[in-house]
């Protein structure tokens, strides 16, 4: 199997050795053990890539790395092409105010000390690994030769609502389930609450597997950032969510509602 053939994680940096040294010591070796190809994205501003090439390079790769810490022009475009695409995406930043745009807060996003030594990078490899094992999931596994057997039908709606959900989805369902208000929860309220859970970098994860899942929907509504108004796509519960919380006792609108039915039929008496 060619390189370009195998599953491919784009990495995109700023220029300097900082950032050589950064791939050579910790990405490579992070993305190498995930069974991911890394894999330079480059753009010479000397003698640009033509935009529709930039473009392909993103939607052929499983999955993109990419550094903000000097908030790069073309990185930036990067993101928001993997982020159009529904690519996996995994954020670094060395800078204390990384400023994130509103729209992409709730994203993976691992930060690591200006002036690492030796142990950051270590800490730095393994967060890397594990961000990208949790995006990328199988891939270790090898793939099966492709059957000639009729395709299985799509899975059902019943197929998709599986018994067998992640913590960090039961965390953001019971997250939703008690912050959220009648306009929802916007996600960046919901990254930082498992921010707060110490599961920030699992917020975007945990949304996509849980609206494949179609427990949680989303619906315009705005959201404050300060005295700041900005609209944004708020997250709900849906039915089946509701359930299956009902169903394994995280409930907790629930149980609140049963012990406010209560104490109204104890008061009418």
């Amino acid at each position: 199997m060619s390189e370009r053939s195998k599953r491919q994680c784009i990495v995109l940096l700023p220029s300097g050795q900082h950032f050589e040294r950064l791939f050579d010591e910790v990405l490579e070796i992070a993305i190498s053990k995930t069974g991911l190809v890394p894999s330079r994205l480059y753009w010479n501003a000397f003698a640009p890539t033509p935009i529709h090439l930039f473009v392909d390079e993103i939607e052929q790769a499983d999955a993109l790395i990419a550094d903000i810490s000097e908030h790069t022009e073309e990185i930036w475009l990067a993101i928001g092409c993997a982020v159009a695409l529904g690519k996996p995406l995994c954020l670094l930043s060395s800078s204390l105010q990384s400023n994130l745009p509103l729209g992409i807060q709730y994203l993976p996003h691992i930060s690591y000390p200006v002036d690492a030594f030796p142990r950051d990078y270590i800490e730095l490899q393994q967060k890397i690994y594990a961000q990208l094992s949790a995006i990328m999931p199988q891939a270790n596994t090898s793939q099966p030769e492709p059957q000639r057997l009729a395709p299985p039908p799509p899975p059902s709606p019943a197929s998709l609502s599986s018994e067998d959900l992640a913590s960090y989805e039961v965390m953001a369902m019971t997250i939703l389930d008690v912050k959220a208000s009648k306009v929802g929860l916007s996600p960046r309220d919901l990254g930082l609450e498992m921010r707060a859970c110490n599961a920030a970098p699992l917020t975007s994860h945990a949304m996509n597997a849980l609206k494949r899942r179609r427990f949680i929907e989303t619906k315009p509504g705005q959201d404050y950032e300060g005295n700041d108004l900005h609209h944004s796509e708020n997250l709900f519960l849906t039915r089946t969510g509701q359930d299956w919380l009902i169903r394994h006792g995280k409930r907790a609108t629930a149980q609140r509602t049963t012990a406010r039915s209560r104490a109204r039929f104890i008061s009418t008496r």
